[in-house]
């Protein structure tokens, strides 16, 4: 009777939670306290995880009764998960035993004997997290003991994925209105000020030029419309890169092509090399035995490439840029690294780099969309970006890309 009141307290206060439900609470935490009451509410569950697909990538986010070290490590391929063959499964997966649980990645197989290393035998349970029809993730529960789960159990725990899914859909609704709201901050600011200063600077020199008529000689008004020819330009780069990032916030298509990493990466260089100062020397290195093709779309992959090293050849006029390029085999994705010895930025500004219209560096020429164009090409190419930087110290980028889009 006891057991009951539990389960029946455990389900109350998921149902108390639910009331409160926003979508905004931190991920993680509502995860890890979800999957403690779910555990604590299914008698035969002694165990669990929660796994969530980030882009090609198949994550544990937390665990219960496991290592949190060890659940933190737990990544590898979606395409090389054990639960990819399931990938279009709706409803409940019972896995009967450790056999079941093969990868590739020799990293995911050495950390789940550690995870279960007091273990000689386990069935599990997982039913997928969903954001309409789509599968963000699993829940699982497991047993080291029992050789089946109890049809109780698993009814239990569909209320539970059902439930971790309806914050999974909140979370994807919250932030699609701040995304909204963002885009619409970034056209009024655009509309009000990054077009309204090069447009006063046009019309300006326009009423001088008027006003002055024959007083002005003509150097001066040579000098004047040299003026205004590059507001001008700046006013048309400014649209371009407006139209650019707003094509890229509809855009969903992907032109995905197999070509060779190598020769990408040198047509890309070769763009931006001639800015490089005659003080930089410009280094290009590949890891030892890395695969040579990579599955992707080569236009934007150029984009984000001529972008990034362009950055750092503009932003540095002594020292070096140096450019790196190696595997990780553990999540099968390329790591392109850009570093060079420029003048850094502030730790406390990395933040907001990828904010539309920031320009930490207002004497170099740009329009501030640059990296928010680049933040949004790399999210579609399914990669991440990762920038350290310090002030006097220079700046590292990492950029990582799979090797295949799924």
């Amino acid at each position: 009777m006891n057991c009951e009141n539990d389960i029946l307290s455990n389900f109350e206060l998921m149902a108390e939670l639910s009331l409160k439900l926003t979508g905004e609470e931190n991920e993680k935490e509502f995860m890890k306290k979800l999957l403690s009451v779910a555990i604590e509410s299914i008698p035969e569950a002694e165990a669990g995880t929660i796994w969530l697909i980030d882009n090609t990538l198949y994550k544990a986010v937390v665990g219960y009764n496991y290592n949190d070290d060890v659940v933190e490590n737990l990544v590898v391929p979606l395409e090389d998960s054990y639960i990819y063959k399931y990938m279009n499964s709706m409803d409940i997966i019972e896995i009967d035993s450790f056999e079941e649980f093969k990868s590739p990645s020799r990293l995911f197989k050495e950390n789940l004997k550690v995870l279960h290393a007091k273990h000689e035998t386990m069935i599990t349970l997982a039913y997928p997290l969903k954001v309409g029809n789509t599968i963000k993730g699993h829940i699982y529960i497991d047993n080291f003991q029992l050789k089946k789960f109890s049809e109780t159990a698993k009814k239990s725990l569909k209320i539970f994925g059902s439930f971790a899914s309806t914050f999974l859909t909140l979370k994807s609704l919250r932030d699609e209105e701040k995304k909204a709201n963002e885009l619409n901050r970034i056209y009024l600011s655009f509309i009000t000020h990054e077009v309204r200063t090069p447009l006063t600077a046009i019309l300006g020199y326009a009423e001088s030029i008027l006003r002055g008529k024959e007083d002005f000689s003509k150097e001066e008004v040579v000098d004047l419309v040299k003026r205004i020819y590059l507001s001008s330009k700046h006013m048309n780069s400014l649209i371009s890169d407006l139209s650019t990032f707003n094509k890229l916030n509809r855009e969903e298509e992907l032109n995905i092509n197999e070509l060779h990493l190598k020769f990408l990466v040198y047509e890309s260089i070769s763009i931006v090399e001639p800015q490089l100062s005659p003080d930089v020397e410009l280094n290009i290195k590949f890891g030892e035995n890395i695969p040579e093709m990579i599955e992707t779309d080569p236009i934007k992959m150029k984009q984000i490439l001529v972008n990034i090293v362009g950055n750092a050849i503009k932003y540095t006029d002594e020292g070096y840029v140096n450019v790196y390029i190696d595997f990780d085999r553990k999540t099968k994705e390329y790591i392109i690294l850009v570093k060079d010895s420029g003048p850094g930025m502030p730790k406390e500004k990395l933040e907001e780099i990828f904010k539309p219209f920031v320009r930490l560096a207002k004497n170099k020429p740009g329009s501030g969309l640059g990296l928010a164009i680049v933040k949004k090409l790399i999210e579609k190419l399914k990669g991440r970006i990762h920038i350290n930087s310090e002030i006097n110290k220079g700046t590292t980028v990492e950029l990582r890309f799979p090797q295949r889009i799924s």
